[in-house]
């Protein structure tokens, strides 16, 4: 992608395909098969490599060849400057590669500016098969201060070029993060699930255009703290987001909605799905329902569980427990992709030392699961 400029959100005219959503064609509801998820539905598991103390934050993006591409950051500890974003290359369910793709210091000396601490890679694959990484970077004080930065490349993540920061803001640009993968849209763009933890926290939609320019921003209101949108388009120009609350006098996972392919969102509201202040994961089945990881536990992050809503994730059903430990063990920030060939693969944080892969086809999803 070419350089980034600065622009007002212009909202789509609903007749141009320019900015339309990349959504799925389904199954109408009627006919879908009635798939239940079995209450201890394992998966196929595999442990990325663990080379560091601590990992975190994973993503993951299909190639064109069907093989799978993670990232995550690791180091001694979140913040350190040690840290670094690590990928995996894996091929039928196996880690074939692995390999640190990118460090502080090159991303300094790629932007040209001071680079404190590395977070939240976001993975996706274009349609011409080049790798797109959306990082989030520190210059100055804690994650208030963070700002991201787009990088491509051309040989499956071992290197990086043009490397632009996402400029969201004129004046004080700071203090927006990534961490959910993005939405592609029609003109080969994507809509990009933001927030903001400058002064007030809350979920940003961007628009980046082919090119690389940012066209468009719109915020995701809410009476809440909110952060970490994870977004599923339903249609051209519909989609849904659900977002991690931050607040603590309300432990439940917000969900806004957009009937405007992104340019304009409804204010969050509350869903009756408990979250521990914890970043959740979404996407979309063949049969239309919704698929979300989340940690559904308000006192924290020692259960992770598959839910699903075939209502467009105004109500939820918990269909599989992937993981309990004892309190105060962590299982988190998940990721969820569907592979062309319909493999539902799902990443996360594992006690913040390594990252976890599982795998299920749709059909075993609605057979009642894989074995643990």
């Amino acid at each position: 992608m070419a350089g980034l400029a600065v622009a007002g959100w212009r909202a789509p005219r609903q007749e141009s395909p320019r900015f339309a959503l990349r959504a799925a064609v389904v199954q109408d509801q009627a006919s879908a098969p009635a798939n239940r998820i079995a209450p201890r539905a394992g998966g196929r598991a595999v442990d990325l490599p663990a080379t560091v103390p601590s990992a975190h934050a994973s993503t993951l993006a299909e190639c064109p060849d069907g093989d799978l591409l993670a990232a995550w950051f690791a180091g001694t500890r979140e913040g350190a400057r040690d840290v670094a974003i690590h990928m995996a290359r894996l091929s039928g369910g196996t880690v074939v590669d692995h390999w640190v793709t990118l460090t502080r210091e090159e991303l300094a000396n790629s932007i040209h500016r001071a680079v404190r601490k590395l977070g939240n890679p976001v993975l996706w694959v274009s349609g011409d098969g080049a790798v797109h990484l959306f990082v989030t970077s520190v210059g100055i004080g804690g994650w208030s201060g963070s700002g991201i930065t787009h990088l491509r490349s051309n040989d499956g993540g071992r290197s990086w070029s043009h490397a632009r920061r996402l400029v969201l803001a004129p004046f004080l640009d700071l203090g927006t993060l990534v961490r959910t993968p993005p939405v592609p849209l029609e003109d080969g763009g994507v809509l990009l699930p933001c927030y903001r933890e400058f002064i007030h926290k809350h979920g940003l939609a961007v628009r980046v255009a082919p090119d690389g320019r940012v066209v468009g921003s719109a915020p995701m209101p809410s009476a809440w703290r909110s952060l970490q949108p994870a977004v599923a388009a339903t249609s051209a120009l519909e989609a849904v987001a659900f977002l991690r609350c931050g607040d603590p006098s309300l432990r439940r996972v917000l969900r806004a909605t957009t009937g405007s392919g992104g340019a304009t969102w409804s204010a969050a509201s509350p869903v009756d799905v408990a979250n521990p202040d914890s970043s959740v994961a979404l996407v979309r089945l063949d049969d239309g329902s919704l698929l979300m990881a989340a940690n559904p536990s308000e006192r924290g992050r020692a259960s992770l569980a598959l839910l699903r809503s075939t209502d467009g994730g105004s109500t939820w059903s918990k269909e599989a427990e992937v993981e309990r430990g004892e309190e105060g063990s962590e299982f988190s920030y998940p990721t969820l992709v569907v592979a062309r060939d319909g493999t539902v693969h799902l990443s996360y944080t594992l006690r913040r030392a390594s990252i976890r892969l599982r795998s299920w086809t749709q059909a075993e999803l609605g057979a009642g699961g894989a074995n643990p």
